[in-house]
Parts: C-alpha cells; structure tokens; sequence
C-alpha cells in the first residue's frame, strides 16, 4: 500500500513538471523594457543600459568604470499571460557585493521579491499569479547585477498574450550610484528613479553608474532616443571627491553637458537636481564643499534659463535630509536607504507634477 503511494505521488509530480512547456527569451510577446541594447545570444537574452562603443571608452573619458555599467539597473522584462505558474530561468554573468534581486509586478503591483547571493550561477524565479484570468507581469531586473535571461515557463495549455502599445512617456535618469541603487539591497525596483517613473507613468532608462562623474560620451548617446520626455541629473558627489574638480570645472563641465543633451533633445524637460544632503560636504583634495557646488550649479542653470525655459533646478539640500540616508549603514555619509529613496521619489514627483 505504502509502496503505491509512493508510486501515485511520484507520477503526479512528474505529471506536474510535464505540464509546463518552454517559451524561449526571445520570443516576440515577452518586451524588454528600460534598454535599448538588448543582443541574442544562443542561450537567450542580454542586456546593456550603455552602448558597447562607449563602454569600450578610455574611463577618463568615459566618467565611469565600464564593468560597474554592465548590470541590469531599471530594465523590466513585460509579458502577459493566462497561467497560473510561472518559472523564469536567468544566468548570472556578474554580481558584486550586494547580490541580485528581482522584483515581479502583476497588474502593476509589486507582488514577490526574490534575492540572491553574490556566489550564485543561476537564478530561478517560480511564483503562481493572483489573478483569476490573464495579467500583465514585470519582471524588474537587479541594479548592481548582469543577468542573461534564459527562458520563461508556462502552464501547458496556457499562452502568451501579446501586449498593447506601451506608448507611455520616455523618462532617462543621469547620475552615480546614488541613482545607481546603492542602498537599496540590489534591487531595481526600489531606486528612488525606479519609484518616480512609476508615480509619473513613464518608461525610464536608468544610465546611472556608480563612481561616476560627468559623462559627455553619455549625453551623446541620447541622440540614439528618437524622443526624450524627461531627464533628471544628478551627479557631482564624485566630481567634488574623487575627481579633484573645483566648482568652477564643475560648472563648465556640466555645462557642456547640457550642451551634448540639447544637442538632440532641444526641448526634454531636464531638472537639475543639486548635491542631497551629506554626512561629508567637504573635499579633502580642494577644500571645496557640497555648497560650493550647489551654488555653482545654481548659477549655471539660471544663466541658461534666460534661453532654455525646460531646464530646471532642484536644491537637493532641500528635499532631503539626514533621514534619507541608510540607516543599514551609519558609516555612508551619502547614500540612501530604501525608506530613503522613497522620500526622494515623493519629493521629485511633488516637483515634477507642478
């Protein structure tokens, strides 16, 4: 008797995993969203938020390590389907410290998180929709994480169902690690980016690095978006630190910046958003501060104001405080915590809606 238990519950098992059937990465109803250097590989999927080109860059040209650009930070993977089960199959081809972390959103609702760490080869997502019927999943990708996306599982007898038009607005983040995700445990889903694109409904393409500085070859790279909506910039806590700028370079180098932007996107709303509040305002290199910086800034954007009515300020200083910063680590004098990010969002979407 024992023995034909044992017998029923085996064949139903192996009856269970015969009942899923195998939809391949590149299959046309499954949209990549947040990239648009996506490339085929014999396995599946890969993804790069920068052009390869750019990558291949000398890194003071460049104004950041290329190996920390090839990650996954805010690209989404978006399908719809009517099965109850769901397994999606990754290979991690990097990873650093603070592992990897994937976020899946059913009808637009954050509904599991799933976390692994830095040692991990593969990545196995299996979760069962909430929903009665079909429903549009996203699969948010990690931040600090270069993952190639293998395959998707679905019930046998399900299918795929092709999605509408996104058609939303095109929002492009410019920034360093703070933008980046670090703080926010990996994830992609919880950058203070991630959270202002889905409060706005945009799309948005996260091309912040971390350790970055001003990145010309970057704003260059824009001229590949056919139509950019909104463009926030932060950065200059590397360029005060570790590059040596005074707020003067600071001030011409962000200038040809936004000349680089305007250059193909004359009329994209750009809010300038100055250095956040600091536990550490002061370079050991220059004697230059946070507010030396915020103030050259100031004056940048007020001067080109005169002809460029879409380009914005935003006093970091003043949307943000010491309660932003991660309370996982005192040490960090400038990176936010999860709560921390969240507050960012609120605050720049309040800005941004006006």
């Amino acid at each position: 008797m024992r023995r034909a238990l044992t017998t029923g519950i085996l064949s139903a098992i192996l009856a269970g995993l015969a009942s899923a059937k195998t939809i391949p990465a590149t299959e046309a109803e499954i949209a990549v969203r947040g990239t648009k250097y996506v490339s085929k590989t014999e396995t599946g999927l890969r993804f790069q938020r920068h052009r390869e080109d750019l990558l291949q860059l000398p890194q003071n040209k460049l104004g950041f390590n290329p190996d920390k650009a090839r990650n996954t930070s805010g690209i989404v993977l978006a399908f719809k389907t009517d099965s109850k089960n769901l397994t999606l199959k990754f290979h991690v081809l990097s990873v650093n410290y603070m592992g990897l972390a994937f976020g899946v959103f059913e009808n637009g609702r954050l509904t599991k998180e799933f976390k692994f760490n830095q040692k991990s080869e593969k990545a196995v997502l299996e979760f069962s929709s909430e929903s009665p019927g079909a429903a549009p999943f996203e699969i948010a990708l990690p931040s600090f994480a270069d993952v190639e996306f293998q395959s998707l599982e679905i019930d046998d007898g399900a299918k795929l169902i092709e999605l509408p038009t996104l058609g939303k607005k095109v929002y492009v983040a410019l920034g360093d690690s703070i933008s980046h995700g670090v703080g926010q445990n990996g994830t992609s889903h919880k950058t203070w980016p991630f959270l202002l694109s889905r409060k706005l409904d945009c799309e948005l393409f996260n091309l912040a690095v971390g350790g970055g500085k001003i990145s010309i070859p970057t704003a260059d790279m824009l001229g590949d978006w056919d139509r950019i909506d909104l463009i926030t910039i932060l950065i200059g806590y590397n360029d005060l630190h570790f590059d040596g700028k005074t707020p003067q370079t600071y001030r011409n180098k962000y200038n040809e910046l936004l000349d680089a932007i305007r250059k193909t996107h004359p009329e994209t709303r750009i809010y300038c958003i100055s250095l956040l509040y600091t536990k550490k305002p002061k370079s050991e290199k220059t004697g230059a501060t946070a507010a030396d910086f915020r103030k050259a800034l100031a004056g940048l954007v007020a001067e080109r104001r005169k002809k460029d009515s879409n380009l914005f300020l935003v006093a970091g200083d003043k949307i943000t405080s010491g309660k932003n910063l991660r309370a996982d680590n005192p040490n960090d004098p400038v990176h936010l915590g999860v709560e921390g990010a969240a507050l960012l969002a609120d605050e720049l979407f309040s800005i941004i809606k006006k």
